[in-house]
């Protein structure tokens, strides 16, 4: 018979081994997509020391970017922390411009974030405690969302990694209820002020979270806690006085890409909620709750001040004043997604496994396993079969047939770094003086003229964006009489050939 410390050690082993395989699994498998693009090209391609002439700090909007800017410049100029993009300069260095040193930050936070919660359920004494430990760190392994954010190359999988390592600080201390407030720690500090340096959404969530504390620093009168706050503020600040004039241009929706009416828009943001916390489970949280209530199902005492279902509450008042105040943000921004919401995921998660942890029989519990697993599946499934725009095969044909007389035609000018990754790493050379843009239907008589001696054109681009291409074609194709196109997902090649 296996004691209960070897029971848990076996737990903690199968769930890790599960969580992280799907974490790293096939990173590499699907081709970049333009975001994941964008961020790389942020990390390899705009140098964090300035080259000689160039600017250390220059305001821009992320549609000025070009070549010439610093990191510090380009970063600022979009509407991003830039913490995920220095730690990509780090792997971009040892790996180079690939899938890898892309999605390689990404992949390594969430895998921490699991061996955290397993660390801390391994610690914990109290037995009901270490049961909400564990259903959440098998939650957090199964995520659908946290696993589609895990292997992709942008801050999300990064900033929820750190709110649910701070998080799980911050909800430990304030566990004994306000009675037994005290400071926070430099630790969880440390890791919730790295969070605001990951995504605007995860800050969100740090404010959130600390308020209660400025409260009880205030009211207390602890200069301890006042200085800690007042620090994390001032070192936050910092950054956004540098990205000051792009939060507003973005706040003002310039950089929006939906125009909905309220109603719709209300539909796509509860929809963009359950989508990112995944409302199957939800459910099952909510019905299990629902039926011990109906049977009376007590929790075991713990030893605690603030009892389970007080904690359940005001977790679930945090991730609803998250998502209201989230929402609001996304919306003003003209911005819908369910990546927004996923710094939501590890308080969520704990309120499941508050609920999970009060069934008391095994074969209730091993019920629940199987229930939560199943329904994760499907989503697991398609979180790893579901193709990205794809930019590496569309690279692929258009440098097929590449040479020194080739011109690649793309729409449109702000796009150049997402073609010029792939060209660059298949070619081995650099292609931009090769690189015609093109912005608008109106450009063809231009582009055409541009392209006025070259023998052989190779045109990439979005598959939304293929009227641009027919608009140079129909202008002036008759010069390459032989063309050929492919599509791939979201994306299309074409050689223009002459005979």
């Amino acid at each position: 018979m296996m004691t209960n410390k070897k029971w848990l050690a076996a737990c903690l082993l199968m769930i890790l081994v599960v969580g992280v395989a799907l974490r790293w699994s096939q990173l590499e498998r699907k081709s970049l997509w333009p975001d994941e693009l964008f961020t790389l090209s942020m990390a390899g391609h705009h140098p964090l020391l300035p080259d000689e002439g160039m600017l250390w700090y220059e305001r821009k909007q992320v549609n000025q970017i070009d070549d010439n800017d610093s990191f510090l410049t380009a970063k600022a100029a979009e509407q991003s922390p830039p913490l995920n993009d220095l730690l990509e300069k780090l792997t971009v260095r040892l790996f180079g411009m690939t899938e890898l040193a892309a999605r390689l930050p990404a992949a390594l936070a969430s895998s921490l974030l699991l061996l955290w919660y397993a660390w801390f359920a391994w610690r914990e004494e109290d037995q009901p405690s270490r049961r909400v430990l564990l259903w959440t760190t098998l939650l957090l392994a199964l995520y659908p969302s946290l696993q589609i954010y895990a292997q992709e190359g942008r801050a999300y999988g990064l900033g929820v990694s750190l709110i649910g390592m701070g998080g799980l600080l911050w909800m430990r201390r304030w566990r004994q209820g306000a009675s037994a407030w005290r400071p926070p720690g430099s630790g969880e500090l440390t890791l919730l002020t790295l969070a605001c340096y990951s995504h605007y959404n995860a800050a969100l969530m740090v404010v959130l979270m600390l308020t209660p504390d400025a409260w009880m620093a205030l009211r207390h009168r602890s200069i301890v806690a006042g200085r800690r706050l007042l620090v994390v503020g001032l070192v936050f600040m910092v950054w956004l006085f540098l990205n000051a004039h792009a939060i507003l241009f973005t706040a003002e929706g310039g950089a929006a890409w939906f125009q909905m009416d309220k109603m719709d828009r209300l539909k796509a943001t509860l929809w963009d909620w359950q989508t990112a916390l995944f409302g199957p489970w939800l459910l099952l949280a909510l019905g299990t709750g629902l039926v011990l209530r109906a049977v009376r199902r007590q929790t075991a005492p713990a030893e605690l001040a603030l009892t389970p279902n007080q904690a359940l509450l005001r977790l679930a008042c945090l991730v609803l004043a998250y998502l209201l105040l989230a929402s609001l943000v996304v919306s003003r921004a003209g911005m819908l997604h369910p990546r927004f919401y996923v710094f939501a995921i590890p308080f969520v998660a704990v309120i499941m496994a508050l609920i999970f942890a009060r069934v008391r029989p095994p074969w209730g519990t091993t019920a629940l396993v199987i229930a939560v697993t199943a329904l994760a599946w499907p989503a697991l499934r398609e979180a790893r079969h579901a193709p990205k725009a794809d930019f590496r095969s569309m690279s692929e044909m258009a440098a097929r047939k590449f040479d020194a007389n080739t011109r690649v035609l793309f729409p449109t000018p702000p796009n150049r770094y997402m073609y010029r990754i792939y060209l660059e790493r298949l070619l081995g050379l650099d292609p931009r003086p090769q690189m015609i843009s093109l912005s608008s239907v109106a450009d063809a008589p231009k582009a055409c003229s541009a392209l006025e001696s070259t023998r052989h054109v190779a045109v990439m681009g979005f598959a939304l964006e293929q009227p641009l291409t027919d608009a140079v074609y129909a202008h002036c194709g008759a010069r390459w009489p032989k063309r050929e196109r492919q599509q791939f997902h979201n994306t299309y090649a074409e050689h223009w050939e002459r005979e």
